[in-house]
Order: C-alpha cells, then structure tokens, then sequence
C-alpha cells in the first residue's frame, strides 16, 4: 500500500502543479466491454460479406468522461465506442435510460456518443439493415451489448464524479496518417491551401481530468482511420486507436493508476490513412504490427501532453442540439458559392463509393475513383435498377457530377438510410467541439471550424471537431472534392451542398452559444424503425455439445523472449458463451504456488482463433490460443488457459475451462 502510494504521488510530480482555485467541475471517467460475437457475424466498415469473424485480437470497450458544471448543474457526457458506426438509435435508447434511471438532465444534446471507427468490429446493431452494405443483419443481443456497455460507462462515471481541474494541451503527432486523397484535397483553392502548413490535420488535442492533481484519464481527438488492420482480417480488433488506449492505460497501471481511462476519440480522419505506403499496407511487417506502430505513436502524443500539462479550462458548459433532414435542407446564397439559395439531396451512393478508396485496397472492380456522370454506364445502372431502384432525373442533377449508383433517399415507403440527422455543438470552457455523424476530410473540418471561430471569437481558443457521432451517414467532402469523384465525394451522401449547408447551421449554433439564447425546439426527429427490424440470433450460440477437455496441441515447454507461445485446445463455438464470458483466452503466470492472471484476449499481444473441422463426417471444433511475448516479459513460468460455456443436452448452459500444459519464458541466449 505505501509502495502504491509512493508511485501515484511520484507520477503525478512529474507533471506541473495546479493551482488552489476552486474547482469549476466535478469529472470521472469509466470504461465497459462491448464485444460483440466474436464469430460468423460480417464486420462492420469494409461492406464485404466474406469478412466474418473467428476470434479475437483485442477486445471492444466504450470509455466515458461525465462532467458537471459546478455553477450551472449542466452535464455534459462524452463517450467513444469501439465500433464502426454508432446509430442514433443508439444514442436515443441510451438517453431514455439515462433520464429514467439516472438523471434527466441528460438529453441529445449532452450526451456524444462517438465511435472509433475501428473495421474490425461484428456488425449487427443498425435499425437500417435491410438495405445496407455494411450488414443486412440485426442481432438485438449484440445491440442491447453496445447499449448497456455506453449507458453503465456512462453510470459508473456519474456516480463517481468529484471536484475536479481539466487541462487541455496539444502535441505533434508524428507519421501516424497521410492524405489518401490528395488528388481530391488538391482541388481545393490554392489560396487557400496555402494557408496551412500541411494536408492533413497532425495536431492531437488533449483534455485531461484529475483530481486533487492525480490525473483520473484524458480524451484526445486525432483524425485518423482505424484500417491498418484490413479486409483480410478475421479478428475482432479496436485497431489502432484502442491499441493506443491500451498502452495509456498499462502505462498508467504501472504507476499505481489502476483505473486511469485513456479515450482515443475519431475526429477529422475522412481522407487520413494510417496505412503510409498507400497501398492498404504499411508501416509494419503486418496488419497487427502497422497497426501497433500506429497505436503507439498515437500513444507517444498523448503521453507528451500529459507530462507537459496544459492550459486550465474554467469556464462553464453550454451546448445546442439539432436534428436537420438533409434529404432537402436549404442553403442559402451567403452560403451556398453559387449566389442563389441550393438545397441539400436526398442520400446517394455514387460509382465511385462502390470503388472504394483505392490506397485502402479499392472496392468492385467494375468501378474506379473518379467515375461521374460522364462515366455512368448503360450495364450498371441497369444492375442497380434491379438490385434496388432507379434514381430520378432530379436526383441525378442535385448530386451532379456524382453519377448515382443507389438513391438510397428515394426509396419506398421510407428511406433506405436515415435522412433526419443529429449534430450539435458543445463548449466546455473556452474549448468548443462540433459534433457530426459524418467522416469529415481535412478541408472540410478546416472550413467548419472557422465558420465557429468567426463567430465564437475569443470565446473559444481550442476547437475539435467530433466525427462518427450519434449517428452514421457517410462523408463531407468540400464541393471542390466532391466535383473529383474520388471515393469520399462518391460516399458524400446528401450532394454537393452537404458542407455548404452545415457551414451555415454551425454559423447559427454558434450565435445560440455566443448570446446564450436558447435552441429552436425541435420539429423533426429521426424515424422510429423498431417495429419494421427482423432481429436474429447470435450465430450458432445455442449448438448443443458435449464439455470440451482435452488439450489438442499442448505449448512447447520453453520459449525465448519476444517468440509466440501458441496451444491448441477443444473448444465449443465461443457464441455460445456470449456475453457471459469475460475472456476467452488468459495468460497465468506462477507467483508463490499460485497461477496469477497477467494477459488476456484484452490486451495487443494475444490471439484466438476458432476453428471447427470435418473429421469422417464428425465436426472438431478447437480455438488456437497464441501469446506474442515480447523482450519487457518476464521470464517464468506461465500457462494459456481458454474459458468458455458448452449447451448441454439438458438444455443447460455451462461453464468450462481448459489449461495448457505450463512452460517457461527464458532470456535468450539461455
């Protein structure tokens, strides 16, 4: 215990003392497991069916900060999940529980629920899934997973807050993202791109809370896609934004911080890939290594601004909230570029979303970036007409020059992706944060955030733009990048007006937050699709089998430092235990006579596979348990044991547990 405390007040001399001012805030942080099922469900983000699951690498969190204004009362709760996309459905649900079970002042406006972006990820949990590319299935047990994990984070924290100070600083982060869209960035105004430094955003911005100077956590925003682990992937993994998480958070264990929350939150990364030779590969050996490189430097950033510390937020919160149907919402000259009033379009996917971004491994091969509607061909949108519909001359000219593939705006009797969307705008202090459901380019999230600052003025210094939040709808590409047709204007859903039309409702929120006036009440709201859903149930989840015991392919009985420790043993399909087993996969190590847990399928350095195998027409099912041990392990002596659930023949669901034989970690050389 004096040893714990000794390391805490250690770590937090290291950085600069807070002054005695009276706390503006009361904070806390939490995080919960959100895994889905780890096997047969389609991954979210890279629309391709034969990309199921059969493991995994990392595990899925949602990591939430709550902060109260002392002086005002108002909350504000922010909250970044491991998945692709977050529905609003999500955030609705949510919301409702919050009011009902915590406290209401909570409300759509206060509650930011953003998601990492990670492709590795089951889908499963949007509302709109009968027509989607990114999965036609809804598992209502996986969803009420994702709910109950964002609204217990979000509890926890409430229920822990205690005055508290927030910091904000910033740090360079380096070779973590290039522009995988340069062509199109490049169509932006010279003037204008003359004006920064760089064509992506490489400033991580950083809000740390602590209390009592003992930092609690941070949230920081970088823009950067979570896709160093690609299409070819079959394991649940958070990518490179939860691998930094994980390292913020171990290095934080090593100070005594047991419960310290690190939030990597998804900001402006809609043209950012991490993957740096513009290939789909890159800067690793592998996906899991580029994507670890990544991650950490990430990781590196973020410990740069908590050692350094940071400038002292101190004024209260105040946020607005609306929801705009983008399928027609006016923009008017002032904002428009053309001199006269436009109006958004109703939702359209174009050829070019069908290519893919072709430095992220490009999509069907019928298609290539670029493709308007001078490419448009006679074959395929007879295709679409059958696969779908046929879009009307009308939304054909208000999405030119994209040539539309699937007017997903058009379809009857609702839509076929939600066109009422949510966005709001968030001051904590003088530190403001613009909040879309979209994947904003670099341009684009520039232009918004000096269309606040024009108007906020000195009422802000620090501004973040907060993509994939509360809802999913695609990109926002300037109209400059969207007349290129590269992949993001393909997937710029609502046409060519889309920027120009939040431009100008940021300008108004931003006059609602300057003179403290109050929001418009709401007049729309996203549709209800809880009755038209068909929910499913988790694949082969009740598949009835005998207890698993045997060890398959035990470990070998020694290792060096920095090699892969593997054991093969019988397993039953691990969705049989979902969700009540906590991991699959432990690393033990013996301290004393006493097995020890130091690793599991929530840390970057293990793996699971499932696998189940035809053997003279009897099916094995087995799970390869693989621990990369790296040259900072330990040598001991240590074992991989798999946990899991078997359904009977009684119907009864069971626990089991199976340990590899135990082996020895040795220096090398030895």
């Amino acid at each position: 215990m004096k040893l714990r405390i000794f390391l805490i007040v250690l770590f937090c001399f290291s950085f600069p003392l807070l002054s005695e001012e009276k706390p503006v805030y009361s904070a806390a942080m939490a995080k919960k497991d959100i895994t889905g099922p780890s096997v047969g469900v389609m991954f979210w983000g890279y629309a391709r069916e034969d990309q199921t699951g059969v493991g995994i690498h990392t595990r899925q969190f949602a990591r939430s900060l709550v902060i109260r204004d002392q002086g005002s009362k108002k909350l504000l709760a922010y909250v970044t999940a491991e998945v692709g996309g977050i529905p609003f459905e999500i955030q609705r649900d949510v919301v409702k529980k919050l009011q009902t079970e915590l406290d209401p002042a909570f409300n759509y406006g206060n509650v930011l629920i953003n998601a990492s972006h990670t492709h590795s990820g089951p889908a499963g949990h949007f509302h709109y899934s009968e027509v989607s590319f990114y999965s036609k299935e809804f598992y209502p047990e996986s969803y009420a997973v994702l709910k109950d994990g964002i609204f217990e984070s979000i509890k926890e924290a409430y229920l822990k807050m205690k005055p508290a100070e927030l910091t904000v600083g910033k740090a360079m982060v380096n070779e973590a993202g290039i522009n995988r869209s340069l062509s199109a960035y490049l169509a932006n105004p010279d003037a204008e791109r003359k004006t920064y430094t760089d064509n992506i955003d490489r400033e991580m911005l950083q809000l740390t809370v602590s209390v009592a100077g003992v930092p609690l956590g941070f949230i920081n925003w970088y823009g950067v896609h979570p896709t160093n682990i690609t299409f070819d992937n079959r394991l649940i993994s958070s990518d490179n934004k939860g691998i930094a998480s994980l390292l913020a958070e171990a290095e934080a264990k090593k100070q005594g911080l047991n419960d310290f929350v690190a939030i990597f939150a998804q900001a402006n990364e809609g043209d950012v890939s991490p993957n740096l030779n513009l290939n789909n590969t890159g800067p690793g050996k592998d996906i899991y290594d580029s994507s670890f490189i990544i991650g950490k430097r990430q990781f590196v950033a973020s410990q740069q601004i908590l050692k350094s510390g940071g400038k002292r937020l101190s004024g209260g919160i105040s946020y607005t909230q609306r929801f705009i149907d983008m399928s027609k919402h006016p923009v008017s000259s002032e904002f428009s570029g053309t001199g006269k009033t436009e109006t958004t379009c109703p939702s359209a996917y174009g050829y070019s979303f069908a290519a893919g971004s072709t430095e992220e491994g490009g999509g069907h091969w019928l298609f290539h970036e670029g493709m308007t509607n001078k490419n448009r061909r006679f074959y395929i949108d007879w295709i679409a007409k059958f696969m779908l519909q046929s879009p009307s001359d009308e939304l054909r000219e208000c999405q030119n020059p994209k040539a539309v593939l699937f007017p997903m705006g058009e379809t009857k009797p609702i839509p076929s992706l939600p066109q009422i969307l949510p966005y709001g705008l968030t001051l904590v202090g003088d530190l403001t944060i613009l909040v879309l459901p979209h994947e904003v380019t670099t341009m684009s999230s520039r232009r918004l955030k000096n269309e606040v600052r024009s108007v906020l003025k000195d009422k802000t210094t620090e501004i973040v733009l907060s993509g994939l939040t509360n809802d999913f709808s695609g990109y926002i590409t300037t109209p400059e990048e969207y007349s290129t047709q590269n992949y993001e204007g393909g997937h710029t859903l609502h046409g060519p007006q889309s920027l120009n039309a939040l431009r100008q409702e940021f300008h108004k929120m931003s006059i609602e937050l300057k003179d403290g006036a109050l929001a418009t009440p709401q007049t729309i709201m996203p549709l209800d699709l809880s009755d038209r859903v068909h929910p499913l149930k988790i694949p082969s989840a009740d598949v009835v089998t005998n207890k698993p015991q045997s060890v398959i392919q035990p470990s070998s009985e020694s290792y060096k430092k920095g090699e892969v420790v593997s054991c093969r043993v019988a397993a039953t399909n691990p969705n049989v235990g979902y969700s009540k087993v906590p991991s699959y996969l432990w690393v033990e190590v013996l301290e004393n006579s006493t097995w020890k847990p130091v690793r599991s399928d929530a840390d970057y350095d293990t793996k699971f596979f499932y696998q189940k195998r035809g053997i003279w027409g009897r099916a094995e099912e087995s799970l390869d348990l693989v621990w990369e041990t790296s040259q900072e392990t330990k040598p001991g002596e240590y074992r991989l044991v798999h946990e899991g659930m078997y359904l009977g023949s009684d119907g009864k669901k069971s626990n089991y547990r199976i340990e590899c034989p135990s082996f020895r970690i040795t220096e090398p050389g030895i």
